[in-house]
């Protein structure tokens, strides 16, 4: 059972006031086992779940879109949550998950105990499996390129856990406290401005105990999609981030590259569409205000005002222009595909997706 919300609260109303898209999921009502089939479908994207005990599992979640990263919050009944190797063939995700416990822990099948208040790093892209006891508790759900260029090594990361006794665990902790208490009052401009605070702090928290902690060995080399990724993204204000540049300084063949991103619809493609996204951001920033749009275009890997128009309009339904005028109103046209419609309900799994590649 899920319903969507996206529309402000009281304080706000007649104001034109838009809240940050979210969607409550919750099995309340659902009688027998039900309760826990409906949450393991709401998951299943993320993990194949166990419940502890099925009959009357309850499970309740908000989930809120920050455009770059998920926030969720909820209570939940005691479970098993696994992400095994043969999952990982067929299920793609390269996503970090946060999870603070705010009641009770968790314990990972390695041994590994994570405490009321401690935050615990999960990489997507590698296989987990732990438990957790019935209580509460808050998760970011980040895709790898949003902490990329904010973190020196995102390999590193899996495991990891910020203690609540730490300097960097505790304001880490009190920050997804403290997010969990605001969120629901946030308006999407409010939200839109506050997306790379948030990562700037939680990649300066990671990067803290991450120093400290020895490596651990790696499996083997990195993932090539993902090292592409990495790489572009490091790149995109360059002007030649052709297949054929890519392959040659990657060390790869076009054939492995083609491969690797047919579902992102090709390279250029992606390419394209990473430069736009970044675009859009740039002229929602107040410290933009002042810049011509073909200088910050530019910036992006655009040489042609022209053609980068005719690009953005097609992607956002309008003219840089009447974005960057919008968005100082704080009507933000980039979060237009996340607006309600008659009948829409998003999911947890559409929004992961959509994660992939905003």
């Amino acid at each position: 059972m899920e319903f969507y919300s996206a529309k402000g609260s009281s304080d706000n109303e007649g104001q034109g006031f838009t809240a940050i898209p979210s969607f409550h999921s919750t099995t309340l009502g659902s009688p027998g086992n039900q309760g826990f089939l409906i949450w393991r479908q709401t998951i299943e994207l993320l993990f194949d779940a166990t419940a502890l005990e099925t009959h009357d599992f309850s499970a309740s979640m908000t989930v809120y879109h920050f455009n770059r990263f998920l926030f969720c919050s909820g209570r939940l009944d005691g479970a098993r949550y696994c992400r095994d190797r043969a999952r990982l063939k067929w299920c793609y995700l390269d996503h970090y998950l946060l999870h603070l416990p705010l009641h009770r822990g968790l314990v990972c099948g390695d041994g590994l105990r994570v405490r009321r208040l401690d935050v615990v790093v999960l990489d997507l892209s590698q296989p987990a499996d732990f438990s957790m006891a019935q209580g509460e508790g808050v998760s970011l759900l980040i895709p790898r390129t949003a902490l990329s260029p904010l973190l020196y090594d995102t390999d590193q990361l899996h495991g990891l856990v910020l203690r609540r006794e730490s300097a960097s665990g505790a304001l880490l902790a009190q920050l997804l406290s403290s997010l969990a208490f605001v969120v629901p009052k946030l308006s999407l401009d409010e939200a839109f401005r506050l997306t790379l605070p948030i990562l700037g702090m939680v990649a300066a928290c990671l990067a803290q105990v991450a120093a400290r902690t020895a490596a651990a060995p790696r499996s083997g080399p990195a993932h090539l999609g993902r090292r592409v990724r990495l790489y572009i993204e490091q790149n995109l204000q360059r002007d030649d981030l052709t297949p054929g540049a890519l392959a040659k300084e990657l060390g790869v063949s076009r054939s492995q590259l083609y491969r690797e991103f047919e579902k992102f619809s090709g390279v250029r493609h992606y390419v394209q569409q990473r430069r736009l996204r970044r675009c859009l951001f740039a002229l929602g920033d107040p410290g933009n205000a002042a810049r011509r749009i073909s200088d910050l275009a530019y910036d992006h890997g655009f040489a042609d005002e022209a053609h980068f128009s005719r690009l953005f309009r097609k992607a956002f339904g309008l003219s840089p222009r009447a974005a960057k005028t919008a968005m100082q109103r704080g009507d933000l046209p980039g979060f237009s595909h996340l607006v309600p419609h008659a009948g829409d309900v998003p999911g947890l799994a559409k929004w992961v997706r959509e994660l992939i590649s905003s």
